[in-house]
Order: C-alpha cells, then sequence, then structure tokens
C-alpha cells in the first residue's frame, strides 16, 4: 500500500491562544511520536489577543508576539523532521464566527496589519486569490450565521470533545455547495485532542502552498 501522509491543519499553542494549553515544542514533540508527517499552527488572531499588548497599535510587537508559538514549534519540528507551517484562525469584530486561514506567511502578517478589523467581506474580496480561507467549525454551538460566500471551504469535522459542532450541518453545507472545499480538523488544546482525527495526503505536505494544492 502506497504510504499516505498525515497532517493535522488546527491546533492552538500555549504561548499564543489563551485556550490553548500545549506549549509549542511539546506539540510539535507529540505529533510527531503520533506519526504526524505536517502540522499547521493556527493560533487565534482577535480583538481579546490584540487587547492583550498595552500598545494595540504596535503591529510589529504584535507580530513578534503572535509568530513565536509558530518558530518555537518549527524549530523543534525541524529537529525531528516534521513539517511545520503557518497558520491563523481568525475571528472579525461583527460575531463570533472563526477562520481558519492557510497559505499566509510572515511577510503576510507583516505587511496586512489588523486584518481582524474588516469584516468576512472585505476580507475575502482582498485576499481570496492569495490564501485559502476556511470557516472553522462553522455551526458549533448552535450558529446559524454562515456566510458561505466569504470562503473557500468549511471544516466539517472538528473532532474537540468539549463542543457540540453540529458537524453533519457542516457536511449538509457542503453538499448544497458543492465548490466549498472540505476540512478536518482536531483543533488540538490540551491532552484529550491529539489523536482524535487529522488528514491523509498522497504526497507529502513541505509548505502551505502544497497543503493548498492537495487540498484543491
Amino acid at each position: 500500500m502506497k504510504k499516505k501522509f498525515k497532517l493535522e491543519p488546527h491546533m492552538h499553542t500555549a504561548e499564543i491562544s489563551s485556550c490553548g494549553r500545549i506549549p509549542a515544542a511539546e506539540l510539535a514533540t507529540r505529533c510527531h511520536l503520533l506519526g504526524y508527517d505536517s502540522i499547521v499552527i493556527t493560533d487565534h488572531l482577535n480583538q481579546e489577543y490584540v487587547s492583550r499588548f498595552s500598545h494595540e497599535d504596535d503591529w510589529d510587537t504584535i507580530m513578534d508576539h503572535f509568530l513565536s508559538g509558530y518558530k518555537t514549534a518549527k524549530k523543534h519540528g525541524s529537529e525531528m523532521g516534521l513539517n511545520v507551517l503557518l497558520g491563523a484562525e481568525i475571528q472579525f469584530m461583527v460575531n463570533d464566527n472563526e477562520y481558519l486561514l492557510y497559505g499566509i506567511n510572515e511577510e503576510f502578517l507583516r505587511s496586512n496589519p489588523f486584518l481582524h478589523l474588516l469584516n468576512p467581506w472585505e476580507f475575502f474580496k482582498k485576499y481570496e486569490k492569495e490564501i485559502l480561507i476556511i470557516q472553522a467549525h462553522p455551526f458549533r454551538g448552535g450558529n446559524e450565521t454562515v456566510f458561505h460566500e466569504c470562503i473557500h471551504g468549511v471544516e466539517v469535522f472538528n473532532s474537540n470533545p468539549r463542543h457540540n459542532n453540529y458537524d453533519h450541518k457542516a457536511l449538509q453545507l457542503c453538499d448544497s455547495n458543492p465548490h466549498l472545499f472540505r476540512l478536518y480538523g482536531a483543533d488540538i488544546h490540551c491532552d484529550e485532542d491529539f489523536g482524535r482525527s487529522w488528514m491523509l495526503f498522497d504526497e507529502p505536505i513541505f509548505d502551505s502552498q502544497s497543503f493548498i494544492s492537495s487540498v484543491k
């Protein structure tokens, strides 16, 4: 049987995400031990995070901190042969919906300050050709406000055990909108989240562009 390549596209570091409980280096180590070939660090980027800084207008300082979790995971992953990619989970001000961003890099984040102050329509219109925008757990907690015209796809399965994600509704949304891409994520925050789900690919995922190409 041809080897499949195992990837986790949704996880949070304790250094950056207030809900994260696993330090970035430990995230990388544990995923490596579980046989993952690649992971994507998708720490939260929202107003709650930005407001933690005394100078909320200093975007470079905010990004220095935001990128530190990813960079720590990447450093430790590289030592073990684990590919660590940069992503983000952004939340705009209009509601509680959250969106996973793939295809971003440090230059993108630094040169596009305060992305969370846009609304979903503005964001999609501006960046739809540059990055992949996936709504995370779109129906979590009974949410019914899904702007499917502002995304490339949805997380149709989120295995986080502490939430009712109504994944069947996400699948129904994709059935009704077949152009939407479908992602699966463990949404790793703490010990019980490891190894509950993952994505398998026929080819290795070395960077964000190979991930996006494989999803498409």
